[in-house]
This record gives structure tokens, sequence and C-alpha cells, in this order.
């Protein structure tokens, strides 16, 4: 992509563009929404859109790239007590950054998550995600430890019930607060961890006041 991303002209076509296309996307296939569609209701010239982007797979590429990018800068957090014990940092995935986060973007994530239509953006995600799973165990496992379970089915195992779990909870209409998600979920990996899985102490779930934040 052409031109300064810091450049404030550069910023606002690209979230323009972006908006256009997440709203394009509750509507209709990616295959189906062409760049001409994009640029009308982004209210931007088509000579304006190649300037940025070679063609619509570059940029739905770019577009999707930038969403998840955004969101794991907020959600991934260094971890003091592991990367004290571990003697190098120690990223975990808080918990509390992403319901709030998401519940903040609900519209864009709901129609990325949520559409039949579209599931790229959440193999994209679901990727990310086991990435960074992958990433931690291979910092935090000693390197003879062989886990009882093969770490992709862990890693998949977790990638659907986290993804599967924050859907339904945009599709339900947000009934619970980010808040209490974050504490509910959190019940649920400690649940989980007496039986000392690892890849848990992936997310971090700060302590929270008891149940009680329902709308």
């Amino acid at each position: 992509m052409a031109g300064n991303k810091t450049d404030p002209r550069v910023v606002k076509t690209r979230n323009s563009l972006r908006k256009a296309l997440v709203y394009l996307m509750r509507r209709e296939k990616l295959e189906d929404i062409s760049v001409q569609k994009i640029t009308e209701t982004a209210n931007i010239t088509r000579g304006t859109f190649y300037l940025h982007y070679k063609d619509k797979k570059d940029f739905i590429r770019s577009a999707i790239n930038e969403i998840l990018d955004e969101f794991f800068d907020q959600v991934m957090v260094e971890s003091e007590d592991l990367s004290f014990s571990k003697g190098q940092t120690v990223q975990v995935f808080s918990l509390q950054k992403a319901f709030q986060y998401i519940e903040s973007e609900a519209d864009i994530f709901d129609v990325l998550l949520n559409n039949e239509r579209n599931d790229f953006f959440y193999e994209q995600l679901y990727d990310r995600l086991s990435e960074q799973l992958s990433r931690f165990y291979t910092v935090m496992a000693e390197s003879d430890e062989q886990p009882k379970v093969p770490l992709n089915l862990q890693i998949s195992f977790i990638d659907s019930a986290l993804l599967g779990i924050i859907s339904h909870w945009l599709k339900d209409g947000m009934i619970y607060t980010s808040r209490y998600m974050t504490q509910s979920v959190g019940k649920m990996l400690d649940q989980l961890d007496s039986n000392n899985i690892l890849l848990l102490d992936f997310f971090s779930h700060e302590a929270e006041p008891a149940l009680q934040d329902i709308q």
C-alpha cells in the first residue's frame, strides 16, 4: 500500500474504506463485493482507491490485517509473574481487554464473526490466535515436556471455545457486560485448569468483584 500510513488523510481514507467493507459484508458475500461498490459506499473515487491498494484482494487482506493488528495490540499484555519466572518476556491474552475492545467495536465484530456469507475473518482470527498460543507454549513448556493431548488439538479446543462464546455473546445482543463475560470465562478456565493444562495460563483474567454486573 502506498503512502504514509500516519498521514491523517491516508488514515481517513483507509478508515472510510474499511467501514464501507464492513457495511457491505453484512449484505453480500466477499466475492460479490466489487471495488466500485466499496468506493461508492465510502464516497471515495476509484483513483484514490488504487493509490492505496493494488486491487480488491489487496484491500481486503490489508483491512482484515489492520483490524486484527489493532485487536491484538490491545489484548496482548506482558505477564509480570510468568516473565519473571521464565527470565524472558511472556505475553498473555487479557480477557478483560478483549471483551472491552470487542464491546466498543461490536458492530464490526458482529458483522465479521456472525455473517454466514463471509467466514474469512473468523479463519484469520482463529489462525492469529493459534499463532499466539503456539508461541506461548514454546516459551512456557519445558524442553523435554510431552503434552498429554497433542498441542494442535489443545489449540483447536481453546480457539473454538473462545471464539464461539464471543460470537454468541455478540449474536445475543451482549446481554452481559464485558466485565461479566471476563469473570464468567475466567471461572470456566479456572475449573479446566484443575487439570494443569499449560495453555490455559495464556489467558489473563484479572480478579474482579462478585458476579453481579448483569445488564
